[in-house]
């Protein structure tokens, strides 16, 4: 359903430039998802079975070093989403006021992110903030900063306000986001009674406890004898400066700009988050005459979503060339692999779906399979012809 003016009435000229901000965050994201994509796909780790009398370990020899772009893009989304929420607040002053501010009035404009009721407070009491309507203690536009501020959560730390401005102020003022490479998972391909896996060491925590994977690391051990394939997959992760959790790089960026676009933002422009979010997708590339109506034209799938859908294409295609392959008698996995790239993400999962929707279904799945195969072989006839 496409969405209508009508869907935007919340948002008023003043505030447009907030659909233009979260379009520059999105596209910052996709860059930080298609990075840290392409790194795990090399293989960062270099792993080693190292023998120790009747067990052998699986043991990391190397990390290859993060791209420096990445923890930068991160850090630059991150600025990108408190700025979104800094404007919006400084356009909202101004236009309750319906005069521009004073360069001395302008420099006490900001959004708040207090863990106590004292702090916020203390933020109102400001000089220069006390004297502006707008930002008094009973005004609207203050009781929804207070609606957003960290202290209305039990656990503060945790609050998106909080994330947002603790990353921002490491990135602004001591150094870039804090990325690393963890263990995401590891696994055996195929189950063994006597593996086990992220072994804790003698001077650290194991890795599977949350710390970026370093040379010694050991990730599974097994009997010495024994060939036990594992599959080992990498995250690249983000380290929240005041608790120094790790989090997965783009499900924090995800969480917090989901939070900026879905509700602190409409709460500080209407006072409540039930109104249709701003699309995520936005072409900033060009200018714009205008901009309200290019947010009908704006598409709603956010960049971690469109980082997922291109993962699972990109399983979906090696398992759908794998299976075709194993069933098409004349066809070489060249042909097939061909077949399989030439189609796009889209493609891929809807011919992947139809034969999961027909599993059960030994004729139909057969069926289905033959279907796929007719595809190969009409691809195939036709790169033949040309």
């Amino acid at each position: 359903m496409s969405a209508s003016a009508v869907d935007y009435a919340w948002l008023p000229d003043h505030q447009l430039h907030a659909a233009a901000t979260l379009a520059h965050v999105d596209q910052t994201i996709d860059r930080v998802a298609r990075l840290t994509h392409d790194y795990s796909k090399t293989g960062p780790l270099t792993l080693t079975n190292v023998a120790d009398d009747d067990r052998s370990h699986v043991m990391v020899t190397a990390v290859a070093a993060l791209p420096e772009a990445i923890p930068r893009l991160v850090a630059d989304a991150l600025t990108q989403l408190r700025a979104a929420l800094e404007h919006t607040v400084y356009a909202e002053v101004e236009h309750l006021l319906a005069r521009p501010l004073t360069a001395q009035e302008a420099r006490g404009i900001e959004m708040p992110a207090c863990t106590s009721v004292e702090d916020f407070a203390k933020w109102l009491r400001n000089g220069r903030r006390s004297q502006l309507p707008p930002l008094q203690s009973d005004a609207p536009l203050t009781e929804r900063i207070r609606t957003l501020q960290p202290f209305q959560r039990h656990d503060s730390d945790e609050h998106p306000l909080r994330l947002l401005a603790e990353h921002t102020n490491l990135a602004k003022h001591r150094t870039p986001a804090v990325a690393a490479t963890r263990l995401g998972a590891i696994y055996a391909d195929k189950p063994h009674p006597d593996l086990t896996v992220a072994l804790p060491l003698k001077t650290r925590p194991q890795p599977g406890d949350g710390l970026p994977l370093q040379t010694g690391d050991i990730l599974a051990s097994g009997p010495r004898h024994a060939r036990i394939p594992v599959s080992v997959m990498p995250t690249i992760s983000l380290r929240r400066p005041h608790t120094g959790v790790w989090n997965i790089a783009l499900r924090e960026l995800e969480y917090l700009e989901e939070w900026v676009r879905t509700t602190a933002i409409p709460i500080l422009i209407t006072g409540t988050r039930d109104v249709t979010p701003l699309p995520p997708r936005l072409d900033i590339t060009l200018g714009h005459e205008d901009l309200r109506r290019e947010l009908l034209r704006a598409e709603n799938v956010t960049a971690t979503q469109r980082a997922r859908h291109r993962m699972m294409a990109e399983i979906a295609r090696s398992d759908l060339a794998d299976l075709l392959f194993a069933h098409g008698g004349d066809l070489t996995p060249e042909t097939v692999r061909a077949w399989a790239n030439a189609l796009d993400d889209t493609g891929v999962l809807e011919r992947t779906g139809r034969l999961v929707s027909v599993v059960a279904a030994p004729v139909a799945l057969l069926n289905a399979v033959n279907e796929l195969l007719a595809e190969v072989r009409a691809y195939e006839d036709r790169n033949q012809a040309t």
